[in-house]
């Protein structure tokens, strides 16, 4: 009886004794890893900057896209060349950055670009206009970087006229990579988004004063290989203004897909005061919030 007694107390002991380092180990593998909800965010600010870019060169003249005080991309280093002769074909914009020996360009976001994006719009048309039809794209011969960073691949872009509340929105959808530079890996997006123009459309030559609001979904392969997910909150959109580099608003949730808890994005917050232009968002994961600059 002594001897099944103490075999009983040493079992709950060794029990015991399990659940406590158990929990230690818990304790000790605090969830706060927000690696993949960065590499989202680079993919997603990549495709916006293209979009932006695309925006200006259809829109700006020389002296509002090159000024290097404007809060535009575009930059004195930057050339911008329109194929739009031909109204029976679509029309084109060749935006290119760096030189021929494949030096960089400061545009006026601070970032360095270099390579090539091609423009093409329906003929006779301008991305404001209902129907049309807009695709930006890489080419291999031509490599677009961003801070040394490759972007590649392809954004569609169609104008569905107003919506009910009288505002131009477009459907796009991104299928993209990145490689990361320095050797860090690569970065493969795919998004289906709506865009829609909030403020600024009575002045369409005036792309600086444009808000817009997206709203939609995205999902890929983070740079760890995990599989992810990501959807923006619909009762509160990203928002894009065109005098800031960053999105200053919205929220959105993120599913790292590697079996751990969904991440809570939220580009409200700012060291300064909400609204402000920067990078900063807070990201919330299992309760615990913790404020990051993408």
């Amino acid at each position: 009886m002594k001897i099944k007694h103490l075999f009983f107390s040493l079992s709950v002991l060794v029990v015991a004794a399990s659940l406590i380092l158990t929990g230690c180990r818990k304790h000790k593998e605090k969830d706060d890893d927000t690696s993949g909800v960065q590499d989202n965010a680079l993919a997603e600010g990549s495709f916006n900057d293209i979009g932006q870019i695309s925006d200006e060169a259809s829109k700006g003249s020389v002296s509002s896209y090159k000024d290097i005080s404007s809060v535009g991309i575009l930059s004195a280093c930057a050339s911008v060349k329109f194929d739009t002769l031909n109204h029976a074909d679509k029309d084109s914009i060749t935006v290119t950055f760096g030189d021929a020996n494949g030096n960089n360009c400061l545009c006026n976001d601070n970032r360095y670009r270099r390579g090539k994006l091609y423009i093409e719009y329906t003929a006779g048309k301008h991305y404001w206009d209902s129907t049309a039809d807009v695709t930006i794209r890489t080419a291999p011969t031509d490599n677009y970087f961003v801070n040394d960073n490759q972007v590649k691949g392809t954004k569609n872009i169609h104008n569905n006229g107003h919506n009910s509340a009288h505002h131009l929105n477009w459907s796009i959808n991104v299928n993209g990579t990145i490689v990361k530079a320095n050797g860090q890996g690569t970065l493969l997006w795919t998004s289906s988004r709506n865009r829609e123009w909030i403020s600024g459309e009575i002045t369409p030559l005036n792309w600086t004063d444009d808000i817009y609001s997206i709203t939609g979904s995205a999902n890929g392969t983070s740079v760890a290989g995990n599989n992810f997910t990501a959807q923006i909150d619909a009762s509160d959109p990203l928002i894009k203004k065109n005098n800031c580099w960053w999105i200053s608003a919205g929220k959105f949730s993120f599913d790292p897909g590697n079996g751990k808890p969904v991440r809570y994005v939220d580009f409200g917050y700012s060291p300064n005061q909400s609204g402000s232009c920067d990078n900063w968002a807070s990201i919330t994961i299992n309760g615990n919030t913790y404020h990051k600059q993408f």
